[in-house]
């Protein structure tokens, strides 16, 4: 069992026979001064627990022992009560100015003494597990400060390189463009040559597939370039004021060849004096996809819708076709083509349609949402909302 070191400061020796007598208890053990520079000098050299300190002493009074202990961080932390005859108010609060915790009277009450004493052993004794405490969840928190850290460094790490590889996918991307396109415009010049000579119909058709698969592939590069641009932040904005008709009317006749393939009617319900605030060639491109999504995944001698609607103070585009559902969680794989993420779902898409991405980023760039429904009577309704000129 600890013993609680307790030290008697008193200059009259009976007094320090009294206390020893009340301290008798084994879990105490007890040492005196009859001075306060003795005093000093024990506490320096050893550790208590608590100390009873007589505050009228010659040549250094108790008030002066307590100030010089308090002002050294080994003795500090040591709880002192003052031995007073005094209850004079002025008194004790001094006694209390100069950081003692406590005051006990002459002559001494042994039940209120031992009642004090073990009250201000107990506190020591929290404040030092509480101090321990407090030393040990420092240690943890530096400890998983410094762990976070290092998991901080290894995530910085990390996208510094995927950083990296975002800059080499999107150079890749840039350069097999730009490399495609010379070649391409070059078979598109020769099979334009070949349409003009050629006149037997079998090898004229065979000449015309060549001609939309090289320009489908022209379509692709271009995509891929502002595809690019888009998911760096490289593509600069020209905002004006658009007619939703137009856009539309313009994107058909590039599609032209695709209607009329999969023999597909268009029915357009758009106002002329619809006009919308965006960028012409984003718009167009989107507008080009969405309908491009439509016409391919309708049935064939099928009718596309596509009209415009005001909502407040903006249009709302919608293009509708009565093709197949998009699949659960189809839309959103699409939305996110270029995420790691892949779905257990991925190979029961029925619609899957990349040109999405880049409506989905077009109209993030112009702050505005893409909407796609399955519509109960069949079909899709893709829609976007723009601000009115």
């Amino acid at each position: 069992m600890k013993k609680h070191r307790i030290l008697i400061v008193d200059d009259i020796p009976e007094n320090i026979k009294v206390l020893q007598a009340i301290l008798s208890d084994p879990s105490y053990e007890v040492q005196y001064a009859t001075s306060g520079k003795d005093a000093i000098m024990l506490c320096v050299a050893d550790s208590f627990d608590l100390i009873l300190l007589d505050i009228m002493m010659p040549e250094m009074d108790g008030y002066e022992v307590c100030k010089y202990l308090k002002s050294k961080d080994k003795t500090k932390d040591i709880p002192v009560i003052y031995l007073t005859a005094k209850i004079d108010s002025e008194d004790i609060v001094k006694g209390f100015e100069t950081g003692a915790q406590d005051y006990v009277t002459k002559p001494f009450n042994p039940q209120e003494l031992i009642a004090r004493v073990n009250t201000h052993l107990e506190l020591k004794h929290k404040n030092e597990s509480l101090t321990f405490m407090n030393l040990q969840l420092e240690e943890r928190v530096a400890a998983r400060t410094m762990e976070l850290q290092e998991v901080n460094n290894s995530l910085q790490e990390a996208n510094l390189q995927l950083s990296k590889l975002e800059d080499a996918k999107n150079d890749f991307l840039s350069l097999m463009s730009t490399e495609l396109r010379e070649p391409l415009n070059g078979i598109v010049g020769f099979v334009d040559m070949l349409e003009f000579s050629i006149k037997n119909k079998t090898y004229l058709k065979y000449v015309r597939f060549i001609k939309q698969a090289v320009e489908k592939l022209i379509g692709v590069s271009d995509i891929a370039l502002l595809l690019s641009a888009l998911r760096f932040d490289r593509y600069e904005m020209k905002v004006v004021g658009i007619p939703v008709y137009e856009i539309v009317k313009s994107s058909t006749d590039k599609l032209r060849s695709l209607i009329n393939e999969r023999k597909v009617k268009l029915k357009i319900d758009i106002p002329k004096n619809y006009i919308v605030r965006g960028d012409e060639r984003l718009l167009d491109i989107c507008m080009e996809k969405i309908l491009e999504n439509a016409i391919t995944n309708t049935p064939s001698r099928s009718t596309v819708y596509v009209g415009a609607e005001l909502t407040g103070n903006k249009i709302k585009i919608f293009v509708k076709d009565v093709g197949t559902h998009f699949a659960e969680g189809e839309v959103n794989y699409t939305f996110r083509f270029f995420d790691l993420e892949r779905t257990e779902h991925t190979d029961e898409f029925k619609r899957f349609t990349p040109g999405l991405v880049v409506v989905k980023l077009v109209m993030d760039l112009h702050k505005a949402k893409v909407d796609v429904e399955n519509l109960e009577e069949g079909g899709v309704s893709v829609s976007f909302l723009l601000p009115e000129y």
